[in-house]
């Protein structure tokens, strides 16, 4: 097995190779020297990287992911320096990156949104060594609250919250969801100058369903009241509030009438 750090990342790797409960050898040719890691039925025992031995060297591999790997099968390692679980390896890991990039911040779009809903996986956080504060998420991430609400229930900042919930869904503890967005109940009336085939929505509502999918809404389903759907592309308007707005040419194509209430909600993907 080969590839370049950066296309694939150290967590995937390593969880790979302990997975599938690997023996042998990854070698990590990195810029600034040859990176040595041992895997024994899948567990990681020892490791060598510039001067650091053991942990230190996996934690200075993680602190820089760059560099082409190969890992050779069935390589027996020359000592055994790690005696922590690979899982707690990694955690740990993990923490430490989270750290340096906290005190030593670049600018980059935040990994989840408010709206990201955090649900345990089940039994993968047996063994890990938690933090207070990752436990405190642990217990709040129920599947019913979002990232916002956790922070508030544990009185942590929102971006710390983030880091928690990205690291312990690196090590498999918690699985990422989004809320489904909300089905809007509007009600036709005539726009202006809008295309055939096309409606307009208020842009908060837009903006609203856009956060939750982590795109842009451009087309929407709607339900009328006997059950028939149809599916149209989506103009943001502003100020439409709780009305759908409709061309005379789509009222008209579509036999719809105006002050007709549907529900409405994201299509993408649908034609």
């Amino acid at each position: 097995m080969t590839g370049t750090l950066g296309l694939f990342s150290l967590v995937d790797l390593f969880q790979l190779l302990t997975a599938s409960s690997r023996t042998g050898r990854l070698l990590v040719e990195h810029p600034e020297g040859t990176a040595r890691v041992y895997f024994d039925r899948g567990r990681i025992v020892h490791a060598e990287f510039g001067e650091s031995r053991g942990v230190e060297a996996v934690y200075s591999l993680f602190g820089d992911e760059r560099g082409s790997f190969e890992f050779g099968l069935g390589l027996p390692a020359p000592d055994t320096t790690i005696q922590t679980s690979t899982d707690n390896l990694l955690l740990e890991a993990i923490r430490r990156v989270d750290e340096y990039r906290r005190d030593n911040p670049e600018p980059s779009p935040p990994p989840y949104t408010p709206d990201a809903v955090p649900a345990p996986a089940k039994d993968e956080a047996d063994g890990l060594t938690l933090a207070d504060r990752e436990a405190e998420v642990l217990r709040l991430a129920n599947g019913g609250r979002n990232l916002d609400e956790i922070a508030q229930s544990a009185g942590l900042e929102l971006n710390e919250v983030r880091e928690i919930v990205s690291r312990l869904s690196q090590v498999g503890a918690l699985e990422l969801q989004n809320k489904k967005p909300r089905v809007a109940r509007l009600v036709t009336q005539l726009g202006k100058r809008l295309p055939r085939g096309t409606v307009g929505i208020d842009e908060q509502i837009l903006a609203n369903w856009a956060r939750m999918l982590g795109e842009p809404a451009v087309r929407v389903a709607c339900r009328r009241p006997d059950g028939k759907v149809d599916v149209y592309a989506a103009q943001g308007v502003t100020g439409a509030g709780p009305y759908l707005l409709l061309s005379k040419e789509t009222l008209f194509s579509a036999n719809l009438s105006v002050n007709t209430a549907l529900l409405v909600k994201p299509a993408n993907g649908l034609n």
